[in-house]
């Protein structure tokens, strides 16, 4: 999925406002100014992403910035339609609510002030009431976590001309005077894909030690098997955003590790269409050894066939745990046809739960759903992830795909996935049925 494809779901009513002035408040009502009431809002809910191209994570690139007044005000109108039909901030899991940390959503008071300000005519009000401006990380050189304690680039890659839609594997030893002492722990990581970073469709990366041996298929292996191999990272895409590990969590980087790219190109052949690209990805080291050690796989399903012409069609895949487990959080991946993804828990005891619903799955803003709180799962818990797919012609037009396929697992665009992933790490000491169950 190139970035700009989520820009279709943003632009197609964004009408640029004009200056004209809708009839004034109410005589007595507190006039609603962007400086002293709109911008909070927008700083806490939208400027993660509404920032000037560059200095967005993972190449999360709104189609405008929204940090100044100036910036701001020709888009109000726009603005005040996204919030109002609640499809701006984007989050589109609808259960569990308030279990995860990066979950956004504007309060009716919230979404009444912006409406307010729109009516008024968007006015700028006075400065000196605004709050100071938001801070993301490291605003010179745009790393969303702050500054890396260390920084691994991949070589310049070349996407030539010819290509349609491209994985591809690429490693990248880590410099032994960056791994001291036989090695270092890491409190968290933040992907970058780097320039042309919005023609990157996913971006999932993995850290190999001295001893790992890479088998000729794995190396010949580019449909994204690296974000099941060992020392896995995760995987980013248009709408992840780095965030890092939990207290207590970490990885061991051992001295001799090489980093593993797996990057996956989407774009269309024709002269003139080359681009280079250069991922890379910043480390940030704990300062003591973890207790709990971060791992992430995922539960996917390689053989399903989802037939020509079909809307809601599902595909499942299961996992048993076998040991007591923290999940941190969840990522389900899928392509042009995904429209719905969900994980369910049942426990050893019977019990079902919900995990995590996400009816409208939108592969132009494919989200990872962190836990506030890791959240414990016995041994014996089984994971079911679902996805749920639409290869009609009517969605075909749209995301510009043939429905007239039959088609599975493959690596390609417009192929499919159906892969629910999970970051985790196993508990140290067995915990109790009953201490999953108070969660």
């Amino acid at each position: 999925m190139r970035v700009d494809l989520r820009l279709a779901v943003v632009l197609p009513i964004l009408g640029v406002f004009t200056a004209t002035a809708a009839p004034a408040q109410a005589a007595g009502a507190e006039a609603v100014t962007y400086y002293e009431h709109v911008l909070p809002i927008l700083q806490e809910n939208c400027q993660t992403c509404h920032r000037p191209t560059g200095q967005n994570t993972t190449g999360i690139i709104a189609p405008m910035s929204l940090m100044t007044y100036e910036e701001t005000r020709p888009w109000a109108r726009a603005v005040a339609q996204k919030v109002t039909a609640h499809e701006m901030p984007p989050w589109y899991a609808t259960a569990p609510t308030g279990v995860f940390s990066n979950e956004r959503g504007l309060t009716d008071a919230e979404i009444d002030t912006i409406v307010s300000w729109v009516d008024a005519g968007a006015p700028a009000g006075d400065k000196a009431g605004a709050p100071g401006t938001r801070l993301f990380g490291d605003e010179e050189s745009g790393w969303f976590l702050g500054t890396p304690d260390f920084v691994i680039t991949m070589d310049d890659y070349l996407v030539p001309d010819d290509t349609y839609d491209l994985q591809t594997t690429f490693r990248t030893k880590i410099d032994d005077a960056l791994l001291p002492d036989g090695g270092v722990w890491v409190r968290g990581w933040e992907f970058r894909a780097g320039t042309n970073g919005d023609r990157v469709h996913h971006f999932c990366a993995g850290v190999e030690d001295a001893d790992t041996v890479v088998t000729a298929d794995q190396l010949e292996d580019d449909e994204g098997a690296a974000a099941d191999q060992g020392g896995s990272l995760g995987c980013v895409s248009a709408g992840t955003e780095g965030k890092l590990l939990p207290e207590g969590w970490g990885m061991f980087i051992e001295t001799g590790s090489t980093v593993r790219y797996n990057m996956h190109y989407n774009k269309e052949p024709g002269p003139g269409t080359a681009f280079n690209n250069q991922a890379e990805i910043g480390f940030f080291l704990s300062k003591e050894p973890a207790k709990y050690v971060f791992q992430n796989s995922a539960i996917g399903n390689r053989g399903f066939m989802i037939p020509a012409h079909r809307a809601g069609y599902r595909v499942g895949a299961g996992r048993v745990l076998e040991k007591d487990t923290y999940v941190v959080n969840w990522w389900p991946h899928a392509h042009f046809r995904g429209v719905a993804a969900r994980y369910t828990a049942t426990y050893p005891d019977g019990r079902e739960e919900l995990l995590l619903d996400v009816p409208d799955w939108e592969q132009g803003w494919q989200e990872t759903y962190w836990y506030k709180e890791p959240k414990l799962l016995p041994k014996g818990t089984v994971i079911d992830f679902s996805m749920w797919y639409d290869n009609t012609s009517e969605r075909g037009m749209r995301r510009g795909f043939n429905a007239d396929r039959s088609l599975g697992h493959a690596a390609r665009t417009n192929d499919e996935m159906a892969l629910g992933f999970l970051g985790y790490a196993e508990a140290v000491e067995p915990a109790s049925a009953a201490a999953a169950n108070e969660q």
